[in-house]
């Protein structure tokens, strides 16, 4: 499978589903978002440290609403060492060996001209380099200066500390809401650190800092870290835990997933197996209900046949359990996509659960162009750009760059001189890459 392009692309099997995909993102296509000119970032130059999971994905997303995105590889001896992070799409990459005195002086006059400088390192690694934001916005006091970081440049030894999502998540304090029953947390893959609390954040930052810029006329540094982000994305609960009320706490302060309707606690808020679809055998397909609202809840009891029978009130605890097991044993009953079609339309809260490549196939979201075609990999496809602007879309997928394939051309557009750009490429500064790289 194919690893290029922000978020994982997914595979169609099905032709049918495919076909009536690429109609519709034909007619997405014709939308006039080609020009650059006509981009919501349009002329916003980023200058981004290559490295992979947040900072990646925050770059790509002003790649997408149109900002010129510049990726800088690390080169070592003439070779070009790239990680090769999935979000690339609609950047160009360029081959630095930014541990060299003269590569430093390439990336200062690259910052020169930047709008935006995004890096990825522990606190300290860029100061070392000699690329920190004192030195790079004393060249350029424009420039906005983004940090991606797990637990931030200040605080305490954490902040020097390795670490990945779970471990962001779990010191914020938002891994706690990640959990059922009596069961132990369980973190959503790297989700809500490395991309919702990470990315994302940092995007919002670097946008906040240039929508700012218009009025002070400088730039100003970023400290975005996964920890900060996470829990600041889950404000509402952190408000309602101290509370108590819709987010039930135990005695010791951890959150009582037993009794907490988004935690799956109530048999009308929980995810059922379905009777194994015979078009597919050996699969396990599942059905999400949340039907928190009496209206909602009247209405997925008509979906299951039990509008008229006799039935314990919906907030009566005690009957939680039973009226599990009976969910669960008329859910059984019908495939997934049987109920899916019962309950289509209706208020009964009641969804397919579908794994990546459905998501792309479903009706509703090919209909909105939820998903995209990833360049140059017939039938795969990858999540498009959101929010959806009215006159400035994102762009459609674009290609991911060579590693360094766009070197000599960048160099060039920013001032170098064809003779500096050579004798940086023959001493190792720089380095081309031609479709082959290593990878980090």
């Amino acid at each position: 499978m194919r690893k290029q392009n922000c978020g994982r692309p997914f595979v169609l099997r099905s032709i049918h589903y495919a076909a009536a995909f690429r109609s519709n993102l034909e007619a997405i296509s014709s939308m006039a978002r080609s020009n650059m000119a006509d981009m919501a970032l349009a002329g916003v130059k980023v200058l981004e440290l290559e490295g992979i999971g947040p900072c990646p994905l925050a770059a790509c997303v002003l790649a997408d609403f149109g900002a010129d995105v510049v990726t800088v590889c690390k080169a070592q001896g003439g070779i070009v060492l790239s990680q090769q992070d999935p979000v690339s799409r609609g950047k160009r990459s360029i081959a630095i060996d930014i541990k060299s005195r003269e590569g430093v002086k390439v990336l200062k006059r690259l910052a020169a001209s930047a709008d935006v400088f995004l890096e990825p390192f522990r606190p300290g690694v860029v100061e070392k380099l000699g690329i920190g934001p004192e030195v790079l916005c004393s060249v350029n006091p424009k420039l906005i200066y983004g940090r991606m970081t797990g637990f931030g440049q200040g605080g305490s030894e954490y902040r020097q500390m390795a670490g990945h999502d779970s471990n962001y998540i779990a010191l914020s304090g938002l891994l706690d809401f990640f959990r059922r029953g009596t069961e132990k947390p369980f973190p959503p893959a790297n989700f809500a650190g490395d991309y919702a609390g990470g990315g994302m954040i940092l995007a919002m930052g670097v946008l906040l800092a240039l929508l700012e810029r218009q009025r002070s006329g400088q730039g100003q540094v970023i400290d975005a870290a996964m920890l900060d982000g996470a829990n600041y994305t889950a404000l509402p609960l952190f408000k309602w835990a101290q509370g108590g009320k819709f987010v039930p706490v135990s005695k010791d302060g951890h959150l009582a997933a037993s009794d907490f309707v988004l935690c799956q606690a109530p048999p009308w808020s929980d995810v059922y197996l379905c009777k194994e679809d015979p078009a597919k055998p050996g699969t396990r397909q599942y059905i999400t209900v949340q039907a928190i609202e009496p209206q909602f809840y009247a209405e997925l009891l008509k979906g299951l046949g039990l509008q008229d029978a006799a039935l314990p009130a919906q907030y009566d605890r005690k009957a939680w359990p039973e009226m599990k097991l009976q969910f669960a044993r008329i859910f059984e009953q019908k495939t997934r996509n049987e109920w899916a079609e019962i309950f289509k339309g209706t208020d009964a809260c009641c969804v397919p659960v579908l794994n990546p490549a459905e998501a792309a196939a479903h009706e509703h979201n090919r209909l909105r162009g939820s998903f995209e075609a990833t360049p140059g990999s017939p039938g795969f496809y990858e999540p498009a750009p959101a929010p959806k602007l009215s006159r400035t879309p994102g762009h459609v997928p674009r290609p991911s760059p060579i590693p360094g394939g766009d070197t000599r051309k960048v160099l060039l557009e920013n001032g170098f001189l064809k003779e500096e750009v050579e004798l940086l490429l023959n001493d190792g500064t720089l380095s081309e890459g031609k479709g082959q790289t290593s990878k980090l």
